[in-house]
């Protein structure tokens, strides 16, 4: 009986630290480890995000969830992380709570006018060079793999400002979302960056 009690007691616990450093190991693989090794670390806990780790670098990252079985790991600076990657924190619990893509878009929005997001007041650097994204399209209907890159944000942004050409080679930088408070320069980069093994 008292070996019965303990497994129900530690069990949950061990999966539970389990699956927290698999998402603090998925969450540093969005950038190089020279990057993402002292960064502060959010994770998902009871579909709110936590600092895990509170590091000791400027940078931040987390593992967004853009839509159901996505995976977007995210390393950010300051700038960043208090623009852009709370934008993403609160995209990623409404996802869980089964709210739509077209709710969500509304309420960033509402939300930019409300003063409960701001854009950028410099360029904000994201990482997502991670091995294990699972990204959607841009019609938010389907995930995949896309490429290791680096998004520079900044409000307003159109290809034009940066003599860029619209073009389907994703080795040419583009901008998405363009003229908005989100709007990004996305810049492909060569070389996944692979999670830590596991111990």
């Amino acid at each position: 009986m008292r070996t019965l009690l303990w497994m129900v007691l530690i069990v949950p616990t061990i999966a539970a630290a389990q699956a927290r450093d698999q998402e603090i190991r998925l969450a540093r693989s969005a950038a190089p480890a020279d990057v993402s090794k002292d960064a502060k670390v959010y994770v998902l806990d009871h579909d709110h995000y936590i600092v895990a780790d509170p590091g000791h670098s400027t940078e931040s990252c987390l593992v967004a969830r853009p839509m159901l079985q996505a995976f977007a790991p995210m390393c950010g600076d300051p700038e960043a992380d208090g623009t852009i990657l709370a934008v993403e924190r609160f995209r990623s619990v409404e996802v869980l709570a089964g709210k739509s893509p077209d709710v969500i878009k509304q309420e960033i929005a509402a939300g930019f006018k409300s003063g409960r997001f701001h854009a950028p007041k410099r360029p904000a650097l994201i990482f997502m060079m991670s091995s294990a994204q699972l990204l959607p399209n841009p019609d938010f209907t389907k995930i995949g793999k896309f490429q290791p890159h680096l998004m520079v944000f900044y409000p307003g942004m159109h290809n034009a400002d940066y003599g860029l050409v619209d073009s389907n080679d994703n080795n040419v930088p583009g901008v998405i979302e363009a003229d908005s408070p989100m709007s990004a320069m996305i810049v492909v980069m060569h070389d996944w960056v692979d999670p830590a093994p596991t111990q």
